[in-house]
């Protein structure tokens, strides 16, 4: 006779593998809670507390190889390296080469044509129609002066051509009307023969005309032996080797500047360098290093020399 079987018994094993899962599930979250505390606490702890060390590594930080292969150079022909090897000169070489012999000059190079010095006469020029060579050294002879004089008569009768910057000379009309009693108080003495008439020296002309007008004469530059303040505000103008050429220069500047410098003192100092007197040419009247930079600005940019300088 059969046992009726138990309706409980498979609700019973699906209940049993549920319970298990629950406490599995139960004991890993625990367990990463559990993990995630321990990981905050201690990543807080070495935040706080911790001091990073850096630990040094060991052993050099580059070796050459064994063997680096290669091929090792003899430096042949250089004793300075024996010398310091094997304490000793090295001997003579076995085999001498002689440099190659530099490129010499062509044919159309040492062709030379003949030029006449000064003072001598080509072969196709005329010797009488040679202007004579005086000496102003030596003492001129009877027949030096006679050809003179042929030769200023000569270029007299030619027309003379004005020169740009000669003066005409006063008529001899007017000096014979302004003077009738000197041209009569005896006889005249015997004239001489001019080297030139003035009309006639063009080089001397033009000599006159290009040469500057005179510099007008300046009052004497006194050299300023004041102490100034330290932290005085200055602009240096330059370095001269005397006083007088630094108060022309500054007059030149003034001339040029005139505007910036109004109102600006003139400054002359004496100062010494390298065995070497010189003369410092600066301005004061400035109320601080900006406003002198600003004056050496304006004066920079008109190719005029300028630094700002403060005293120490």
């Amino acid at each position: 006779m059969a046992q009726p079987s138990d309706p409980q018994g498979p609700g019973r094993l699906a209940a049993g593998l549920a319970l298990v899962f629950r406490y599995a599930g139960a004991i890993l979250s625990l367990a990463l809670v559990l993990g995630i505390a321990v990981w905050g606490y201690k990543l807080w702890v070495r935040d706080v507390t911790g001091i990073p060390v850096v630990r040094a590594m060991q052993g050099p930080m580059r070796e050459a190889p064994e063997n680096p292969g290669g091929e090792i150079a003899l430096h042949k022909g250089l004793a300075v390296n024996d010398i310091a090897a094997m304490g000793e000169a090295a001997g003579p070489e076995e085999r001498l080469v002689l440099a190659p012999q530099a490129p010499g000059l062509t044919e159309e190079d040492l062709m030379v044509q003949p030029t006449a010095e000064a003072g001598e006469l080509r072969p196709d020029e005329d010797l009488a129609g040679a202007a004579p060579v005086f000496d102003p050294d030596r003492p001129m002879s009877a027949s030096d002066i006679a050809d003179l004089a042929d030769r200023i008569a000569a270029e007299a009768g030619l027309p003379v051509e004005a020169v740009p910057g000669t003066v005409a000379g006063p008529d001899a009309s007017v000096i014979a009307a302004a003077e009738p009693q000197a041209a009569q108080a005896g006889p005249a003495p015997p004239a001489r023969p001019a080297l030139r008439p003035t009309a006639l020296r063009p080089a001397t002309a033009m000599a006159a005309a290009a040469a500057p007008d005179p510099e007008p004469e300046l009052d004497p530059v006194r050299v300023d032996t004041r102490k100034i303040a330290p932290g005085t505000s200055l602009v240096q103008l330059g370095a001269f080797d005397s006083p007088e050429v630094a108060g022309r220069e500054w007059a030149r500047l003034n001339g040029r500047f005139g505007e910036l410098l109004a109102g600006r003192e003139r400054l002359v100092q004496q100062a010494m360098s390298g065995g070497r007197t010189f003369f410092r040419l600066r301005a004061t009247g400035f109320a601080d290093l900006a406003e002198a930079r600003r004056f050496c600005s304006a004066l920079v940019a008109e190719d005029a020399a300028c630094i700002p300088v403060v005293v120490r």
